[in-house]
């Protein structure tokens, strides 16, 4: 078994957004980063290292000492040659974490592939290629397109719907609206966008029944292993509050579910991209769209397989992302 260092570079689409530029990390993700990096112990094997920044949290020393990882700082100058540099997402600051480590480097996708595949530019139009596009769903590039569109798709007054920055995440970079008109702050939010060059997406709002988060690693050669399926639990504005644990998907349902992994992930693999993807798809009050998102990185559907698996639940228990 391979043992790797951890990485958590949870603004992967900020850095991703930022185009090829000179990135700066803003300090509000440095919090965000040490928070999240604990959850990487739930994909850790007994051998594994961790990227932390110090001071360690005494809770964190201990789960790590249990599970038999160790923890490894930036400021330490030990090489982790042993080890193969994993991050959350492949980006030019996560690869200049892996050279500061001295852990190996293996082979992964160009920074371009990576940043192309994570668009929801690029997942939008995989939808019209495979016919599985939301009816009213577009990408705009004016601010005057998307008035026009928002009027006409959304005509009534309670019709919501929501514009999203092609490199959001978790609920970030994006507005929602309902009825045929943009308000100003909406107009605004956009227009700042707009005026960088960066089109939008637009959706109608689906009513959530259930999300489904298809985890998938896709090898160097283009094999495709489903690892399993995750439960997101959201609030009523799509913000992921956690997981449901020990939910199975039907027996239909699991089946459409792999025919989507089989067919995005070939999809991504003719596009240059191998290693983690998460995939959403939803049930909603009017049907099933079978491709949301797609995360060409680690996600939290992971983290909550890799906890589901270690605490066998006997029933549906619900695991908190906080």
């Amino acid at each position: 078994m391979n043992l790797r260092l951890w990485h958590m570079n949870a603004d992967f689409e900020t850095e991703l957004s930022h185009g090829f530029g000179v990135y700066r990390r803003p300090q509000k993700f440095d919090a965000l980063n040490r928070r999240l990096a604990p959850h990487l112990l739930w994909l850790a094997h007994p051998g594994d290292a961790l990227w932390l920044p110090e001071p360690w949290p005494e809770d964190v020393r201990r789960e790590a000492r249990r599970r038999g990882v160790k923890l490894f700082s930036p400021e330490q100058t030990k090489s982790l040659a042993s080890h193969v540099f994993t991050p959350w997402g492949w980006t030019r600051s996560a690869a200049a974490a892996g050279e500061q480590s001295g852990a190996t480097i293996r082979s992964h996708p160009s920074f371009e592939t990576v940043a192309r595949v994570n668009s929801k530019l690029w997942s939008h139009a995989l939808e019209v290629e495979l016919g599985w596009a939301m009816p009213g769903a577009s990408a705009v590039s004016s601010l005057a397109g998307l008035r026009e569109t928002v009027a006409r798709v959304c005509r009534a007054a309670d019709d919501k719907w929501v514009v999203k920055s092609p490199h959001g995440f978790a609920a970030r970079e994006r507005v929602l609206g309902r009825g045929p008109v943009l308000d100003a702050p909406q107009a605004k939010w956009c227009e700042r966008h707009l005026a960088r060059g960066e089109p939008l997406i637009f959706q109608p709002w689906l009513e959530v029944i259930r999300e489904y988060g298809i985890t998938l690693e896709i090898s160097a050669r283009g094999s495709c292993d489903m690892r399993g399926i995750s439960d997101l639990q959201t609030n009523g504005a799509g913000t992921g509050r956690g997981y449901l644990l020990g939910r199975r998907p039907t027996l239909t349902r699991l089946t459409a579910l792999e025919h989507i992994a089989a067919k995005v992930g070939a999809r991504l693999y003719k596009e240059g991209y191998y290693g983690p993807v998460g995939i959403d798809a939803l049930e909603h009050t009017r049907g099933f769209h079978p491709l949301l998102e797609i995360n060409a990185r680690y996600t939290m559907g992971f983290v909550a397989l890799a906890v589901e698996k270690r605490r066998a639940p006997a029933g549906e228990v619900f695991w908190s992302l906080k």
